[in-house]
Formats: structure tokens, C-alpha cells, sequence
């Protein structure tokens, strides 16, 4: 009974972790919206678990090519938190739309709507990286300066 109890825990436990890692990874298996989507999930709830823990996971997501630009971590975040990206931080609601998708690139339009119901829309581009350690995963390369479009009525 004990080694029934222990295999199920153990099971549970593994799932847990594999779990974890599957939300966590950079993996080719991220189709091209959903590292989009997963990256302003996080930035909607950015300070859950951790400050800035929306941020960081964003950055997880960006390709090295944008890395070395808008890099390091701490750059990122600054940029993040200045008036061009600001508004991606606790949004109250975002939308996706695919614009255009080939091997090599996946374009989306992103409409984030703010807490005060203020409305900005994105063009955000990802890309497989090729080679490294996230080989063959989706990452962000741009993301547009913001375009206000109004206040949701």
C-alpha cells in the first residue's frame, strides 16, 4: 500500500514539475500566438507572483537579436515601465490577431485595453530562433511603438 502511495505521489509530482517547465519553457512546441499570448498574460498580472514578474517573463520570451538591443534585464524593465510600453502593464484586457505567418516570422496585431479603458494597438513580430539553447522557439524580435485609438465605450 505504502509503494501505491509513493508511486502516486511521486507521479504527481513529476506532473507538477513537467507542468511548471512546459509553462516556463522557450520550446518549439509554443506556437507563435500562444508566446505571444503567454507574454501579455503576464504583463496584464505583472507583479503576481513577484514584482515585475510579468516583465521578466517577457524578457524570457525576447529573441537574443532584440536582447542585445533592449537588453540587460534592467534596461528592459525601464523600457517596459516608460510611456511607450507602460500601458501593457496591468491591462484590464487584450485581444490578438494574426496579420501574417511563414517560417520565418508570425505578425500580430495586439489591442491592449488599459484599466482607465483607454485603447492602444501593437504590431508584434516573432520569430523561431535558430541555433542556442531555444532552438526552434517562437520569440518576440519587435514590438511597434503604441498607436492610441481611443477610449472602449
Amino acid at each position: 500500500m505504502r509503494a501505491v502511495i509513493f508511486m502516486i505521489v511521486a507521479a504527481v509530482a513529476v506532473m507538477n514539475d513537467l507542468t511548471a517547465r512546459a509553462s516556463n519553457s522557450m520550446s518549439p512546441m509554443i506556437s507563435p500566438g500562444a508566446a505571444v499570448h503567454i507574454q501579455l498574460q503576464a504583463l496584464q498580472n505583472n507583479d503576481f507572483p513577484s514584482p515585475n514578474s510579468g516583465i521578466r517573463k517577457a524578457w524570457a520570451f525576447a529573441h537574443p537579436d532584440n536582447k542585445r538591443v533592449t537588453g540587460p534585464l534592467l534596461k528592459f524593465i525601464a523600457m517596459i515601465k516608460g510611456p511607450g510600453y507602460a500601458m501593457l502593464l496591468n491591462h484590464r484586457h487584450h485581444d490578438i490577431q494574426l496579420l501574417e505567418q511563414n517560417a520565418s516570422i508570425a505578425v500580430f496585431a495586439v489591442r491592449v485595453t488599459t484599466n482607465d479603458g483607454l485603447v492602444y494597438l501593437y504590431q508584434w513580430q516573432v520569430a523561431p530562433v535558430i541555433g542556442g539553447e531555444n532552438d526552434g522557439a517562437w520569440l518576440t524580435i519587435s514590438v511597434s511603438p503604441p498607436t492610441p485609438v481611443g477610449k472602449e465605450t
